[in-house]
């Protein structure tokens, strides 16, 4: 039905058109009124059956519009009924009529549904609006200056205020709504914009022709039927579904300046007409180009009391977020420090087990010994005892970082701790697995460290080693200089194991991630020893490839390098 009434509208609209423009000039005084009046007739039907199918609070809008079409019919009979002269009397008719209809137009399109928003949005767009408004007001008054005295002579200057100012407020009217939404200009409110553009253009060249009292014989009198051609259209149109996300980006483009456009072409058509223009006859121009400025001097104003509200409530905001931020960043720090808390005492209670698994060996060591008659050396003796010491310095360790003591750290020398910790080494492995200490003999590698926190690091590579060596093989742990000039010492632990696969490769320093059976590894050793190397300023690499073993190295800054 919407697609035939449609169709319906565009016929006659050409049909009226088109005869307009072939009949002579004689003919158009009486062709002209019946056509319009054609045009009025379905608009007004468009636009009362919409009013019938509307839902509650769209329904009020549609037959205000209804019923302002409705109010053209009498002032068209009027016209027609004076035969195309100007009488006063139904002139003066016609201009009340006429302006009836346009503040029922208006009233009509500042009745659709609108979001709530702000009291100040609100104001800002009810400015823009009147800037609009006033603006087309003062073009049109400014096109009509050399007919003014002319139209006041034949008593036709309500005729010309009423339908400028109501060319000028519905303009204004649809700024407004569609600032409201901007994405309704694809549906009714688009048309109605249409309706008011070909009455904007029509009034445009009434006045541009000298505002003549009889319009029915010109050519451009065609525009006019554009008015209700377009509200019939607005009528058969559904209301476009807008998201919010597509009202935001619509709203930031051309609809936000567009107020302001007729603004700019006033300033021009004033800066034009003063130097040629009588006074006399610019003075209502002039009041509409005083108006306009005020109005922007009002938006102006607003405009900076919204920006100074903005900032206020930015600088609130800032300082509300920068206190959360700064509560958030404690509650992270605290929260950080129990779990590198937790961290180091799962990785204290792998070294201790590493620890204990050397007093072990050594006191299985000397218990040999005394099965088969030799006494416990003193060598054995000071194995368990170093070991002991160790368990105790690490507990130490701990007990100072809960109380935030540093820890006290020194230049030593890598390659000697390196050699002293080879017989504590051995004890981790099996017979089965070779060990090979290799200290470049041209390198003095100083280091800030500690025995302690070297031995914690080689522990624990190496019994990892032992694990991925269970039928045995080669162990090797190497130190020297990364490069001749370089600034790094390294050391490589290289075992011939059985390697890791990429996808395992990548998890070694998860915590809790391990291969190892329940029961058998925490997952916690590595990813421990990489914070304490970090923790030194260095940093480690692994490399391995599956069935041909692993690669970890270590890099800690040298002091004699500096």
């Amino acid at each position: 039905m919407a697609r035939t009434a449609r169709g319906a509208l565009v016929v006659a609209w050409l049909g009226v058109t088109l005869a307009h423009l072939a009949l002579p000039a004689a003919q158009r005084v009486h062709a002209w009124p019946l056509g319009y009046l054609l045009l009025e007739i379905l608009a007004f039907l468009s636009l009362s059956h919409r009013a019938w199918r509307a839902p509650s609070g769209e329904r009020m809008a549609w037959l205000l519009l209804a019923v302002s079409a409705f109010f053209e019919v009498p002032s068209l009979l009027l016209t027609f009924s004076s035969h195309g002269q100007a009488v006063p009397e139904i002139s003066f008719l016609v201009s009340l009529l006429s302006l009836a209809t346009g503040i029922l137009a208006l009233a009509g399109v500042l009745s659709f549904p609108k979001e709530p928003g702000p009291g100040s949005l609100f104001r800002r767009r009810a400015l823009d609006s009147l800037i609009f408004a006033t603006s087309l007001l003062f073009l049109l008054l400014a096109m009509g200056v050399q007919g003014s005295l002319r139209a006041s002579s034949q008593g036709m200057g309500l005729r010309v205020l009423a339908a400028y100012l109501n060319a000028a407020l519905l303009g204004g009217g649809l700024v407004f709504m569609t600032s409201y939404h901007p994405g309704h200009i694809r549906g009714p409110l688009g048309w109605l914009s249409a309706s008011a553009l070909a009455w904007l253009s029509a009034l445009s060249c009434w006045a541009l022709a000298g505002l003549p009292s009889v319009t029915s014989p010109h050519a451009w009198i065609v525009l006019a039927g554009g008015i209700p051609f377009f509200q019939g259209l607005a009528a058969w149109s559904p209301q476009p579904k807008v998201s919010r996300a597509s009202r935001a980006t619509d709203g930031k483009r051309l609809v936000r300046l567009f107020p302001y456009l007729p603004v700019l072409a006033a300033i021009l058509v004033l800066a034009a007409l003063l130097p040629r223009g009588p006074l006399e006859l610019m003075r209502g121009a002039i009041g509409a180009f005083l108006l306009m400025v005020a109005l922007l001097l009002l938006r102006q104003f607003l405009a900076i009391l919204d920006l100074r509200a903005a900032r206020r409530t930015l600088e609130e905001r800032v300082q509300h977020r920068t206190e959360a931020l700064e509560h958030a960043q404690e509650a992270l720090l605290r929260t950080e420090r129990m779990n590198t808390l937790a961290l180091m005492g799962a990785g204290l209670a792998h070294d201790l087990n590493n620890l204990l698994s050397v007093l072990k060996s050594s006191a299985e060591l000397a218990l040999m010994n005394l099965e088969e008659g030799r006494p416990a050396g003193p060598e054995d003796l000071q194995r368990m005892t170093s070991a002991a010491s160790r368990a105790a310095t690490l507990t130490s360790r701990l007990m100072r970082f809960v109380s935030r003591e540093s820890e006290d750290l020194a230049p030593v020398d890598l390659g000697q701790e390196l050699r002293d910790m080879e017989a504590t080494l051995r004890l981790l492995i099996p017979r089965t697995v070779e060990l090979c200490i290799e200290v470049a003999p041209s390198e003095t590698l100083i280091v800030q460290s500690s025995r302690l926190r070297l031995e914690q690091m080689l522990v624990n590579l190496v019994a990892n080693a032992r694990d991925a060596m269970v039928e045995g093989g080669k162990l090797a742990i190497r130190a020297g200089a990364d490069g001749p000039e370089t600034a790094m010492a390294r050391i490589d632990v290289v075992d011939s194991g059985i390697g890791m696969p990429p996808e395992i490769l990548d998890r070694i320093f998860d915590p809790f991630f391990t291969t190892k059976a329940p029961g058998k590894g925490t997952g916690l050793g590595l990813p421990s020893l990489k914070a304490l190397v970090e923790e030194g300023e260095g940093r480690m690499e692994v490399a391995s490839e599956p069935g041909k073993g692993s690669r970890f190295t270590i890099f800690l800054p040298r002091l004699n390098a500096l």
